[in-house]
């Protein structure tokens, strides 16, 4: 079944082949034609193939019928058979004209050629003919177009000519205008007197800042002055001698005095809290136990 699918494939493919070279297809109609065109014919291919179908075969049997009778009867079983078919098939046929292809086989429209291909944007529109995006010329669309030639005038003054492309530029105090080419006036700008008016209301207000912040770190100062004094005059009152007159030696008997009195603070506050933890448990045991 395999070779007699491709035997039929080769058949057809040949026998379209063999109309086409003796021209035994017949016009019928044509398409409206396109650019580079030159002939659009619908062409009548007759075809020859097989196929395959399932033919009824018809076998007879014995069979028991009723009353204890032997009949004759049959079965219908089915195999696949193949058969050859004839139809025709329409098929279009284009050709291009000089300087045009098929942009792929078997397309109805044809494409331009050029020799050498369109650069910056440009697109093949005729053989060896290129349509040029704005901004771009010569044959290829390789050259730049000066826009700020004086025969243009695109911009209302300055003008500055890009690759492709160009930007207008305004003088000042002008200022380009929203269509990008033209210049209009700017707003109004403030008075020079204004302006330094300005200026020294900001310095007369950082100064003021100045001062405040001044003033504050004086009365933080005021205050330290007066902890220290106190300090001192408690310091005083507590050594013996005046501070400057001690010797190193007596400054660390004073330390170690220091420290002695720390601890027998914190064992004071222990006993304490011994002591009320010893007058709560008393509590604790009642009045019916103390008689």
């Amino acid at each position: 079944m395999g070779l007699r699918a491709e035997l039929c494939v080769f058949l057809i493919g040949l026998s379209f082949l063999l109309l086409l070279m003796s021209g035994e297809g017949r016009k019928r109609g044509s398409f409206k034609q396109s650019v580079g065109v030159c002939s659009n014919q619908t062409l009548v291919v007759p075809l020859r193939y097989n196929e395959s179908y399932s033919r009824p075969i018809y076998k007879p049997y014995l069979t028991l019928c009723a009353g204890m009778r032997v009949c004759s009867t049959y079965r219908t079983t089915y195999r696949v058979a193949w058969r050859e078919v004839r139809r025709e098939v329409r098929q279009t046929h284009t050709v291009c004209c000089q300087g045009w292809r098929k942009p792929h086989p078997g397309a109805l429209t044809c494409e331009a050629i050029c020799s050498k291909p369109c650069l910056n944007g440009g697109v093949c529109a005729g053989p060896d003919q290129c349509e040029c995006a704005p901004g771009w010329g010569g044959k290829h669309c390789h050259v730049d177009v000066d826009e700020c030639r004086p025969s243009l005038s695109l911009c209302s003054h300055g003008c500055l000519n890009t690759p492709g492309s160009f930007a207008c530029s305004c003088p000042h105090p002008l200022l380009l205008g929203p269509d990008g080419r033209t210049c209009a006036a700017g707003p109004l700008q403030p008075s020079t007197s204004a302006s330094i008016l300005s200026v020294a209301v900001r310095e007369a207000e950082r100064e003021e800042r100045t001062l405040r912040e001044v003033a504050e770190l004086r009365v933080r100062l005021d205050r330290l002055e007066q902890w220290a004094a106190q300090a001192g005059a408690w310091v005083r009152a507590v050594l013996p001698m005046p501070p400057e007159e001690l010797q190193p030696e007596q400054v660390a008997e004073l330390w170690g005095r220091g420290d002695r009195i720390e601890s027998l603070s914190d064992q004071v506050l222990l006993l304490e809290e011994k002591l009320g933890a010893c007058a709560c448990e008393d509590n604790s045991l009642g009045p019916n136990l103390h008689g």
